[in-house]
């Protein structure tokens, strides 16, 4: 038998091998030249017999297959093809097809012996009688494009979820108008299915809002001539009747040799959204509206504020002036003539008036500070401080007073105010460290859960903290007037200062421990408060 299909061979490339002899006819001639370029075929080829049997193999199958002709020849081609372990045609051989078709027969096989995806065809040789003689088997290579489509499927597929699955009504229009392509999520936005809108393109135009409808020609129009992106916001009106607000993007589409493809589009649902900035812009209003009516109040509160503190000013210090002009007069024209308890009474009379004036220009200062225009610029509260120790230190020389003042501390906010804090501040710790034998005074800055907080700290009689909600009320005093003088209105004005600043006060102490005053000032470094 192997001879019979080396003769085959020997017979197909065009020698006599009964003779030795070459042939010289013109068909002899022929066939050599036909063996001759099927050897050079860059694609796996072998030829048939109708029995699977390979009867001649070309270069590339050598090459492919690590074998050569005549070790091939003789052996099943799905032998070669598809490995040692295979004893019968796999699904789908195109022989086998062809065997029942008598006519060539073209599929795609996976070739596990070569390692790859190849195209398969075969091409039936008949002889003189219509006889099936041989089978031409050629298979191309086709792993690249295979794997080159199959990436293609893929990257489409992924364009094709990204763009599915989209929240947003995207379409993409052709350059003469034409839905190419429209998003599943128009339904939930429209209430129309994509394939009605691609049935039908004038339904994009039909379910903008009537209102709004020259505006969208308007940007239609605009959007032939620009080549970047435009957008706006328009309403639509759904299948159901409902107005819904879209905010629309288009853009011009190119390929990728630069030709114009088109526009496409996106358009969101923003409904929730403009009700949202509706109700905003009604609660805004209201606001407006009571704030405007709250500062006629104030304005109105203030104008009373502003009587009241010239009643206080001259309708309450003539008589006060009339009662000390008459005490004095008793004291120095009668005062002989009066006991030791009457004179007691008269002196008395005059302390309480004087009292009573100490009152009065507390409560104006408290007014004016609270009505004070507030001007904001650096303030330097560590050399305030200095400034305030050493005019406390010549009032009282005979004091001995250590004052520990950190030196930088900045900040932005009213001057003329801050310094009527610091002078409470250091003023109060002065007067309370009055018993204490080695006092100290301290102002400095900390951090406390994360914000800047400053201090005046002293090491005087302190107070008991169950009293401290009445520190900053008018005319509160956790001491009587005969262990320390004060009007009890310094630390109401401390509080009302720091608030109109932005800011917070409060206090810490313990009899006869000291006391610490802690504010802050949040919008002390950034300017005026909003």
């Amino acid at each position: 038998m192997t001879n019979h299909l080396a003769d085959d061979r020997s017979a197909w490339q065009g020698g006599d091998v009964a003779s030795g002899e070459r042939s010289d006819d013109r068909p002899g001639r022929s066939r050599s030249a036909c063996g001759n370029v099927f050897d050079v075929i860059g694609h796996p080829a072998v030829i048939l017999d109708p029995g699977h049997g390979i009867v001649a193999a070309n270069r590339a199958v050598e090459k492919a297959a690590g074998l050569t002709e005549a070790e091939m020849v003789g052996r099943k081609c799905y032998e070669i093809f598809h490995g040692k372990g295979v004893t019968a045609p796999p699904a789908g051989c195109p022989m086998e097809r062809l065997l029942v078709s008598n006519r060539m027969e073209t599929v795609e096989m996976e070739m596990e012996a070569f390692g790859g995806i190849f195209l398969v065809s075969c091409t039936p040789v008949f002889d003189e009688a219509g006889h099936l003689d041989k089978v031409i088997h050629i298979a191309t290579d086709i792993t690249d494009r295979k794997r080159a489509e199959q990436a293609l499927r893929e990257s489409e597929e992924r364009c094709r979820i990204v763009a599915d699955y989209s929240a947003d009504w995207d379409f993409w229009l052709a350059p003469d108008g034409g839905l190419l392509y429209v998003s599943l999520a128009c339904r939930d936005i429209t209430g129309y299915s994509r394939e009605e809108f691609l049935a039908d393109p004038g339904l994009n135009a039909r379910i903008v809002h009537p209102d709004d409808r020259p505006l969208i020609e308007r940007h239609n129009e605009e959007a032939l001539r620009s080549a970047h992106p435009l957008s706006l916001e328009f309403r639509i009106v759904t299948r159901e009747g409902e107005v819904r607000w879209v905010t629309h993007v288009c853009q011009p589409v190119f390929g990728s040799g630069g030709e114009f493809r088109g526009r496409r589009a996106s358009n969101r649902d923003i409904t929730n959204l403009k009700r949202v900035e509706a109700e905003n812009r009604r609660l805004n209003a209201e606001l407006e509206r009571r704030v405007a009516e709250r500062t006629a109040q104030l304005e109105a509160a203030n104008r009373e504020l502003e009587s009241f503190s010239y009643s206080v000013s001259h309708d309450l210090r003539a008589p006060l002036r009339h009662v000390a002009g008459f005490t004095n007069i008793l004291l120095e024209d009668c005062g002989e003539q009066l006991d030791e308890t009457g004179q007691d009474c008269l002196m008395r009379v005059a302390r309480a008036t004087r009292r009573m004036e100490e009152l009065i220009d507390a409560l104006l200062n408290l007014s004016r500070y609270t009505r004070k225009e507030m001007a904001f610029e650096p303030v330097d509260l560590s050399a305030m401080a200095r400034e305030i120790a050493a005019e406390l230190a010549k009032a009282d020389p005979a004091r001995t007073v250590t004052f520990a003042i950190r030196e930088g501390l900045t900040v932005h906010g009213d001057a003329g105010l801050l310094r009527v804090v610091m002078e409470n501040l250091l003023g109060n710790a002065w007067k309370y460290t009055g018993r204490v034998a080695a006092a100290t005074i301290e102002f400095g800055r900390e951090e406390r859960a994360g914000k800047v907080v400053y201090f005046v700290r002293d090491n005087g009689a302190g107070f008991d903290m169950a009293y401290a909600g009445k520190l900053f009320s008018a005319f509160q005093r956790l001491h009587g007037s005969d262990e320390f003088e004060g009007t009890g209105i310094g630390l109401a004005t401390v509080r009302r200062i720091i608030g109109r600043h932005g800011g917070e006060v409060w206090a810490d102490a313990a009899p006869e421990r000291g006391a610490t005053f802690s504010f802050t000032l949040p919008n002390g470094n950034s300017g005026r408060p909003q």
